[in-house]
């Protein structure tokens, strides 16, 4: 499933042309893209129908080949909608869409004569080798004086490049959206366990998970568990703006700076309660004999979760980083 602005076989439009009507080869669809990659699947959409038009116009035999590749285009126009959150999280519709979109690429390949095919063939191998390696053989296995004099050859080897280039673009796309999910999860139990933290600490006068300090005797221990949270939270903030201003999304549709900066917000505070647990314990040699001391000391253990959340970086930035090439 790839997400690129610009396919192998397409024809730059600035801006996009409208939907063509179904008579034209178009798929009529007036649905209205709610999200970026939808924008992108429609804009595929529209030209590989133009495309399919220019075929036919070319070679009436191919008139049934082409209305067989325009309704398989049909099916992928249904997802061109709002969808829930489980299938946001699953991505089957992204990867229907795109996988649908492959299929009929490679599929054009049989109708296009063998001059239309090493003209194309450039941007082909461009766009696969953001994901192959520099010498994988489907990317050099091409001769032009050759396979032109072998086209049903030539078509196969195309075809070969293109679908190992899909493939690895499907997985890539698998492994981060599985990323945001984790991370998404993670989020989610260290904000529903903070809450049960409130919430108990707020139910239980016997038990205290943090000692008040002598200038909050008479404060609520669920109380100065919510602020030392909010502190934990903004230091979680302050250490992770670098991160999230520098970091990028690849182009991708999975949102992974946003993703990363709520995994941080929301293992900030848990990394300060545990922090200030440890120093009241007595196993840190530090006193916190004010509630400005105790707020500060939650500040600086919430940014120290930037040790904690370090994988989760570590994993988004070698997804998002070009495969090495001819490594």
């Amino acid at each position: 499933m790839i997400d690129e602005e610009t396919q192998p076989g397409s024809t730059p439009q600035t801006p996009p042309p409208p939907p063509l009507p179904a008579a034209l080869g178009g798929g009529g669809g007036s649905m209205v893209p709610t999200a970026v990659w939808q924008v992108r699947v429609r804009t595929k959409l529209d030209d590989l129908y133009q495309q399919l038009s220019g075929l036919a116009a070319r070679d009436p035999a191919s008139a049934s080949r082409v209305a067989a590749l325009r309704a398989q285009l049909s099916g992928a126009e249904a997802v061109l909608g709002r969808s829930g959150v489980v299938a946001w999280l699953r991505g089957g519709n992204l990867e229907y869409a795109w996988q649908t979109i492959h299929a009929v690429e490679r599929a054009m390949v049989e109708l296009r004569t063998p001059a239309e095919l090493l003209g194309l063939l450039p941007a082909y191998q461009g766009a696969a080798a953001q994901f192959l390696k520099a010498d994988d053989k489907v990317l050099t296995d091409f001769d032009a004086s050759a396979d032109v004099a072998a086209p049903e050859r030539f078509q196969a080897k195309v075809q070969a490049l293109l679908l190992r280039y899909h493939s690895a673009s499907d997985e890539f796309h698998e492994s981060v959206r599985r990323l945001r999910n984790r991370m998404l999860g993670l989020s989610v139990f260290a904000l529903v366990a903070e809450a049960l933290m409130v919430v108990v600490q707020w139910r239980s006068r016997d038990v205290q998970l943090l000692k008040p300090p002598t200038d909050a005797a008479g404060v609520p221990a669920w109380r100065l568990l919510v602020f030392v949270l909010i502190a934990g939270a903004l230091g979680a903030f302050i250490s992770a703006l670098p991160s999230m201003i520098t970091s990028r999304s690849g182009g991708l549709p999975y949102k992974l700076p946003f993703q990363q900066g709520l995994l941080k917000l929301a293992i900030g505070p848990l990394v300060a309660v545990v922090g200030i647990m440890l120093v009241i314990g007595g196993l840190v040699e530090t006193t916190v004999n004010s509630t400005a001391a105790l707020l500060g000391v939650a500040i600086v253990f919430g940014a120290g979760q930037q040790a904690v959340t370090a994988f989760a970086d570590r994993r988004a930035s070698e997804l998002l980083t070009p495969v090495t090439k001819g490594g």
